[in-house]
């Protein structure tokens, strides 16, 4: 059980990687776990912005842009814990609380399946938007990542932030581009409560 934060909505995920496999009948060869990080310092939806990292050149997909995150590890107690670590691990920023898990959406897929890059491991990702701990400062394992930003939903559609002279965001892969949509759909519907 996570000494972790997270609300109901999660709680599937308060397992670790060998019971949920076996929970759900999956023989997925691993499971990987994502974060998506808000900008604290922004309040206002029209101004959100999520965190990016850029993979290392010598890693593979090489200087493609992706949500922090990895795969869950046999010492991970649950897949919340392995989601903190990787965070953590990748970033140097600490998870307060996991606060839902955010897919592909409407039209997407329920789970988000990916092989590696031969095509002969299979694995599963999940994503959960996370709350970290104000005014942590960012600090990259420069052996995965080697840039990061806080892009906004208008950037992360265009592929480039900072406007026309910006730098270019290509991200890792479609599901990333759908997750990351999705994340700023809900962030957008809790405004709309409020």
């Amino acid at each position: 059980m996570s000494q972790l934060a997270f609300g109901r909505n999660v709680a599937d995920f308060n397992v670790s990687e060998k019971e949920w496999l076996a929970i759900h009948n999956k023989h997925f060869d691993g499971l990987h776990a994502s974060a998506i990080v808000f900008d604290s310092s922004v309040h206002a939806f029209s101004s959100a912005r999520i965190l990016l990292v850029q993979r290392a050149a010598r890693d593979s997909m090489p200087h493609k842009w992706e949500l922090p995150g990895g795969a869950v590890d046999g010492d991970d107690v649950t897949i919340l814990d392995g989601c903190a670590r990787e965070l953590r691990e990748e970033t140097g920023l600490t998870t307060i609380r996991i606060l839902r898990r955010v897919t592909e959406g409407a039209g997407g897929e329920a789970l988000t399946v990916f092989t590696n890059s031969s095509g002969k491991r299979i694995f599963c990702k999940f994503v959960f938007e996370v709350k970290v701990a104000d005014g942590a400062e960012i600090v990259l394992d420069p052996d995965e990542h080697q840039d990061w930003v806080w892009a906004s939903e208008e950037e992360v559609v265009e592929g480039r932030v900072g406007g026309e002279d910006g730098k270019f965001i290509p991200l890792t892969a479609p599901h990333v581009r759908r997750i990351i949509m999705e994340a700023f759909k809900l962030r957008k519907e809790d405004e709309a409560q409020i």
